[in-house]
């Protein structure tokens, strides 16, 4: 019989080394280990992935597991089950040597409040093992659900739920499976060789229609459910006709006056669609769906509840004494109220009291939303205000929230409020953080031929992201061919550029002379130039380098954070004191010529120069190739104003955040750069509020939440990313700007309000779309408290549906000086 040796949460993570690095079987292993590392979660999560590691030892350990297999265990099962994959094999790929990691996606999840790690081995042999497990909380309570097992389709399909794991016979019972896996099927039935995302049953193979029982961890109230359903007509397919739902408290009998849902039949499209059902606010620990056959197929997808745990005790349905009448006592709510209080005149007056006071907050309410709204259509360009700033005084606004303080100092007092969608990677399953997001996000445009267009003007290219147009796309590497040629001939070129002032007095805003190409772009460009044909990426030795931890794992390599000896700093001396880094590898089954790119690629960064940029520090030539790049000690911005205290951070620290970014991409804008993911995320900050702009939050894990696959696509920041930018796949540094103005809005809501926080991302796909309709429906992010007027009257202005209408870098990071230093703005 096994014997559990450790329970770990911690000690035995990856890339730590605590009481020896790893954990270690006693005996040999074989492929009957009797010896396991179990994990208690203590509460039952959505396991997405499982990561294993060896035992380093600092250079010494030799031990690491192959392979391994999983059990799990929740409350609900009461017994221990071996995982298997979506193909059937129950044996995952371990390591190949002690450092480094290796991640499982597990296909399909695991429901689980305790984890069994179990190495596995082909010989005897000793093996010692670092594990960590990537999910998220199994926040929606459902602990299993009940239904007949699925049919089979006349092509040899099957239609029942292959990933159940509970008891399986003519009724599957007291488990979970695919219609609760977060895996919405497509509009085909047969999506595999034979088996499919689809449960579905046929009207003549069962006398009843279908019923699924759904039972949840604690007595809650339901808003609505979500069935997602198939519609293909043309095969005998159609949604239900009617759905009648009933709920229990404890399960034996359930409440009478049931939910009936009739479904309006769709004979012209075939599309799947989901189905949703409003529950009333209902009370129930168990909730039965029956499904009524408008075709001879019903198939169901996924299931989703809106539910909150009810409040207050609740006793479970009895039956009425009475033999003839068959009805159910409804749950009943124990409150220790006395009725008599009913009669009380005090008692009275006090329910009305307050009856009244609900009644002026909600007129108040509607009051405010009105004012906002009305305030939303009429916004006025800030940078329109610098002509008349003479003629008004600054408005100190002070909403509520925040308080004046000596010295022109605002401290924002943000109440600590998360939105479910807007969590760390541990919060939705849509959030399962092993995948890896590869993105390029520096792309520089062409340089100008044509001497009568400015070089700051944008609007008339395209530059489309690889998947999503046919576009000419105009890489880093054409980049560093071209780049020193092309800034000669700009330079050199003695060309009059286009008033700017007289382009846009027709889209009436009053724009700065900023906008044309100035002799200090002309410097920048020979600077550039200079740079280039001077560059020499040192040579950064690998034994100055220790690895910390992964920071974020890409198509092109992995980054690791590392503490490094002997950093050189901007006037080319080499500091002696250590500090972190961040370094890039190149995959090691990369080719010749993506080596080659890879070295052009670095060679053109080490060109840019700005105290806002993560700039080159050397690079690690001998295989695996890295470059090393600056890392700032209080790691990305998202992260650091997330976990700052509340009133910790002055407004005045986020403005002097927000101009230090608008400066940086004022530079990128300068050379035509386009970055093409601008957030906190991708922002470093270090002691004194330094801030450099970077690309490492692209690919980190713990962000997979802010990237979304547009039609199945390269993963876009939909709630960052410009609608021109999402819809057509154009990407200019004015896409840039609108990614800036809700970098902003992170800055001023601490990261703790994601944009759009109200809206799915389907539903953010569709306020875009607006934009490009051009009919006028389209939604701003809402102000958020502390945030001044000026402040998001100016973020409002680079949402424009127009680019041309937009504000340059030039003048955004001009507007936030001037308003750092107290003048009006």
């Amino acid at each position: 019989m096994r014997t559990l040796l450790k329970t770990v949460n911690y000690l035995y993570r990856l890339n730590q080394e605590i009481k020896g690095g790893a954990w270690c079987p006693k005996s040999q292993i074989t492929t009957e280990s009797t010896e396991w590392l179990e994990i208690d979660l203590h509460s039952v999560h959505v396991i997405t992935g499982a990561g294993t590691q060896g035992r380093f030892g600092n250079g010494q350990g030799a031990e690491y597991a192959e392979a391994y297999v999983l059990e799990y265990w929740r409350p609900k099962l009461g017994k221990w089950v071996r995982y298997r994959a979506a193909d059937g094999q129950e044996i995952l790929t371990g390591n190949t040597n002690t450092y480094l990691e290796k991640k499982n996606h597990l296909e399909p999840p695991i429901w689980a409040s305790k984890i069994r790690f179990i190495p596995y081995s082909s010989h005897r042999r000793t093996v010692c093992m670092r594990v960590e497990l990537y999910g998220c909380y199994w926040s929606v309570g459902i602990a299993s659900y009940s239904m007949p097992k699925g049919d089979k389709r006349s092509n040899g399909v099957e239609l029942t739920d292959m990933i159940y794991d509970g008891q399986w016979g003519d009724e599957l019972r007291g488990g979970l499976g695919q219609l609760v896996d977060g895996q919405f099927g497509g509009d085909e039935i047969r999506e595999a060789a034979k088996s499919s995302a689809w449960v579905g049953w046929r009207n003549d193979s069962r006398p009843n229609p279908p019923v699924i029982t759904f039972e949840f961890d604690k007595v809650r109230e339901f808003s609505a459910v979500h069935l997602y359903c198939n519609n293909k007509f043309m095969r005998d397919v159609q949604v239900f006709s009617e759905a009648i739902i009933t709920f229990s408290i404890g399960g034996r009998h359930f409440q009478d006056e049931p939910i009936r849902y009739t479904t309006v039949e769709d004979n012209i499209f075939e599309s799947s669609r989901n189905v949703s059902i409003k529950l009333h606010h209902r009370i129930g620990k168990w909730v039965r769906i029956e499904l009524h056959f408008s075709a001879r197929w019903i198939l169901i997808s996924e299931v989703l509840f809106d539910s909150d745990v009810a409040q207050g005790n609740y006793t479970p349905e009895i039956l009425k004494p009475s033999t003839k009448d068959k009805t159910k006592i409804p749950p009943t709510k124990d409150l220790p109220i006395s009725t008599a209080h009913q009669e009380d005149p005090l008692y009275m007056a006090i329910v009305v009291g307050v009856l009244t006071a609900l009644v002026i907050l909600l007129a108040v309410a509607v009051f405010l939303i009105i004012h906002r709204h009305r305030h939303r259509k009429c916004f006025a360009s800030p940078l329109a205000k610098t002509a008349i700033a003479q003629k008004r005084t600054v408005e100190n606004y002070n909403p509520c929230g925040t308080s004046m303080l000596p010295e022109n100092k605002m401290i924002i007092e943000c109440p600590d409020v998360k939105s479910d969608e807007y969590q760390e990677p541990y919060q939705a399953l849509k959030c399962t953080p092993y995948f890896s997001y590869s993105t390029v996000l520096l792309e520089m445009k062409d340089f100008v031929k044509d001497s009568n267009t400015a070089l700051s003007d944008s609007s008339n290219y395209d530059y489309a992201v690889p998947e999503l147009s046919s576009a000419p796309l105009l890489t880093k590497r054409r980049l560093a061919d071209s780049l020193s040629d092309r800034a000669t001939e700009l330079v050199s070129d003695h060309m009059e550029t286009l008033d700017m002032e007289t382009r846009r007095s027709a889209a009436g805003s009053i724009r700065s002379k900023h906008s044309t190409r100035s002799p200090s772009q002309q410097e920048i460009l020979i600077d550039l130039k200079r740079r280039l044909e001077n560059t020499n990426v040192i040579e950064f030795p690998r034994h100055r380098l220790r690895m910390i931890s992964k920071l974020a794992e890409g198509a092109f390599g992995t980054v690791y954070v590392a503490e490094a000896d002997g950093v050189p700093e901007y006037n080319g001396t080499i500091t002696s004191e250590k500090r972190l880094v961040a370094v890039k590898f190149l995959c090691h089954d990369a080719s010749a010529k993506e080596r080659d790119d890879f070295e052009r690629d670095v060679r053109i960064l080490a060109a840019l120069s700005s105290p806002h940029l993560a700039r080159v520090l050397g690079a690690c030539r001998s295989p695996p190739l890295a470059v090393v790049l600056e890392y700032l000690e209080l790691g990305d911005l998202c992260a650091f104003l997330r976990s700052s205290p509340a009133g910790s951070v002055t407004a005045g620290t986020l403005l002097h955040i927000a101009t230090q970014i608008a400066a940086g991409m004022h530079y990128l804008e300068s050379l035509n750069f386009v970055h093409r993911d601008l957030a906190t995320r991708n922002c470093l900050i270090g002691k004194g509020y330094q801030i450099k702009i970077s690309d490492f939050g692209t690919d980190n894990e713990a962000y997979a939440c802010d990237y979304y696959k547009v039609d199945g696509r390269i993963p876009l920041p939909l709630r960052w990313a410009a609608w021109e930018s999402v819809l057509m796949g154009k990407y200019t540094t004015k896409s840039d700007v609108w990614a800036f103005a809700v970098t902003l809005h992170e800055i001023f809501t601490i990261c703790r309000r994601r944009p759009y926080e109200h809206l799915t991302e389907a539903e953010v796909l569709e306020n875009l779309s607006h934009l490009q309709a051009d009919d006028g429906l389209f939604e701003y992010i809402d102000r958020c408290p502390g945030l001044p007027r000026d402040m998001y009257e100016l973020m409002c202005e680079c949402w424009r549906r127009d680019e041309i209408d937009r504000p340059t870098f030039a003048e955004i990071h001009l507007f936030l000086q001037r308003k750092g230093l107290g003048y009006p703005s």
